[in-house]
């Protein structure tokens, strides 16, 4: 815990001379306040037990731009293409990712790829996904990329 809220005040003390200039005179006042707010922090969302893996995120990362342009190609042919008709549809996904922030931010990532669309719990702790082509198995590729996501953030044990 401590190496996270140097790090954070490392950050807010930053933060406090980009806005308030690289005056020294004003270095204690934005030292206490990167202090106090550093304190609060740790509060309010104490240190996650995450280990990102920096080969695996560079991957995931790298992985994405490709993969989300390849999708909105699939949903502009969909979408444009007379002979194809969407087959949208809604499933129940179960997720292997406690409820919580990490899962919270996989569904934030996955919402940013075209084609499918995390709308909601359902019951049993499942995830409502929206899909516009239902032909595909949406939830061995939610799975995949839940797996993927989970790796380069090392929560998957």
């Amino acid at each position: 815990m401590a190496a996270t809220g140097v790090f954070r005040f490392g950050l807010l003390l930053l933060l406090w001379a980009a806005i308030a200039g690289w005056d020294v005179a004003a270095l204690p006042v934005g030292a206490a306040a990167a202090t106090l707010a550093a304190w609060t922090s740790l509060r309010l969302l104490p240190p996650a037990e995450a280990r990102p893996r920096p080969a695996d995120l560079a991957m995931l990362l790298l992985r994405f731009p490709g993969q989300a342009l390849r999708a909105g190609a699939e949903v502009a042919r969909l979408a444009l293409d007379p002979r194809r008709r969407p087959s949208p549809a809604t499933i129940a996904w179960t997720p292997r990712l406690p409820p919580g922030g990490a899962r919270d931010a996989f569904l934030a990532y996955a919402s940013l790829l075209p084609g499918t669309l995390p709308a909601g719990n359902v019951a049993g702790g499942g995830i409502a996904i929206h899909a516009l082509d239902a032909t595909t198995d949406i939830a061995a590729a939610m799975s995949a990329e839940e797996a993927r996501f989970a790796r380069a953030f090392g929560l998957d044990g």
